[in-house]
């Protein structure tokens, strides 16, 4: 609200002006000429079409609200109802509010040329020019800056319900499709934004540890869909830090090319899980699940990976852990379950070995220790286990993986 003090000249030439401009003719000419002006300054509105009747009514109401309080000692501003009206079409049609703006400061600039003209028409002599355009431009900006404001929280709380709506009918779906419930094929389609059913599907799950991580985990979902060869992804967040996340692809593909996500995942302390790729909608319900049991194995030992894949835990989570299964662990390991750290270390070294194809090199890369180190370790595993290393097969890597899962101290 501002209050103005106007020399005599212009309090009695104000009125005059409003009465003229509020003729109904005038304001249609005023309508068509600002509206006109703003579609010319934003050629994009041609995409839009249907949009022209909603600017119309707005630019319409603006001028009918600004000219009744451009008069009054005590200026208002207060948006019309055409004007909420339009900053709610704006974020339904999910336009920019970029675009709003520019809604605004084009009908800013028309005004300025429009009552400029009509100024420096009127006899200099009758009419003090510069005051006049300074008590105009002031009330002019502050109503403009006044009503983006004004539109800008509208467009903001509108954004909020509808993404929210949208989220929460994805979300719904995707339950119902996990729940192998029949559901209508339109609205499922709808729900999903276009995402294809007929496609080999890889779920993710993406966990973050701190909250300040989690809008980070839709740009990783989305990398990891550019990584192996998909469109956009389907994402849905379910709650809490977890992100769900199905990338369609055509072919089969490469899964290894996630581990690129290994130090983007370990520097906002976050973790991808990723379930098997498999075709159609049985496959968009069994990659999940593969995924939702790879967190539940790697919640059941300490898997420090921050990417770890369904083909990695496979035969763990086939498994499981029972009396059976302990007593080939404990059949095949022998003395190399022990729990002290020396154990512990040729544990770890025999697995990276194993893991690794044999490759002694690359174990003492992974494991950040001297090859002699390596060598001494896998020396004293075959003393351990009375056999060679190369010659036990993948039974010795799979107990080891077992006994760290369900069995070590801690878990």
């Amino acid at each position: 609200m501002t209050i103005d003090v106007l020399p005599t000249e212009l309090a009695s030439w104000l009125p005059e002006f409003v009465s003229d401009e509020l003729r109904p003719e005038m304001v249609a000419e005023w309508v068509t000429r600002t509206s006109s002006a703003i579609r010319r300054d934003l050629p994009e509105l041609a995409l839009e079409p249907d949009f022209v009747a909603i600017l119309d009514d707005a630019v319409k109401e603006h001028w009918l609200a600004f000219l009744a309080a451009f008069v009054q000692p005590e200026f208002r501003v207060q948006l019309p109802g055409a004007g909420r009206r339009m900053a709610r079409e704006v974020a339904d049609r999910q336009l920019p509010l970029e675009l709003l703006i520019k809604i605004y400061r084009a009908a800013q600039q028309e005004s300025w040329r429009y009552v400029t003209g009509v100024v420096n028409a009127l006899p200099s002599y009758q009419i003090d020019h510069a005051a006049l355009l300074i008590f105009f431009w002031g009330r002019a900006s502050s109503w403009i800056d006044a009503s983006i404001t004004e539109s800008a929280e509208i467009f903001h709380i509108e954004s909020s319900r509808h993404t929210n709506g949208v989220a929460t009918q994805r979300y719904e779906v995707v339950k119902a499709l996990l729940a192998r419930e029949s559901t209508d094929p339109r609205r499922t389609l709808a729900a999903l934004g276009g995402y294809p059913m007929s496609v080999q599907h890889t779920a993710l799950i993406l966990k973050a540890a701190n909250a300040d991580a989690i809008d980070e985990l839709d740009r990783l979902a989305h990398d990891a869909a550019r990584r192996l060869g998909g469109s956009s992804p389907l994402v849905v967040r379910p709650g809490g830090r977890h992100l769900w996340a199905w990338i369609g692809t055509r072919d089969q593909p490469e899964m290894d090319r996630l581990d690129d996500f290994i130090p983007d995942l370990a520097s906002i302390r976050a973790v991808l899980y990723a379930g098997a790729p498999a075709p159609g909608g049985e496959g968009f319900v069994s990659s999940h699940e593969d995924a939702r049991r790879t967190l539940q194995i790697a919640a059941r030992g300490d898997t420090s990976t921050p990417v770890l894949r369904y083909e990695q835990v496979e035969l763990l989570s086939l498994l499981g852990c029972s009396p059976e299964v302990d007593r080939f662990v404990d059949r095949v390991l022998g003395p190399l379950a022990a729990p002290d750290e020396p154990t512990v270390r040729i544990r770890e070294t025999v697995l990276a070995f194993l893991s690794l194809g044999g490759n002694a090199e690359e174990a003492a890369e992974q494991l950040c220790v001297h090859r002699n180190t390596v060598r001494y370790r896998l020396g004293r595993a075959e003393e351990l286990l009375d056999r060679p290393i190369t010659k036990t097969g993948d039974e010795v890597r799979l107990a080891i993986q077992h006994w760290e899962l369900f069995h070590a101290p801690g878990t």
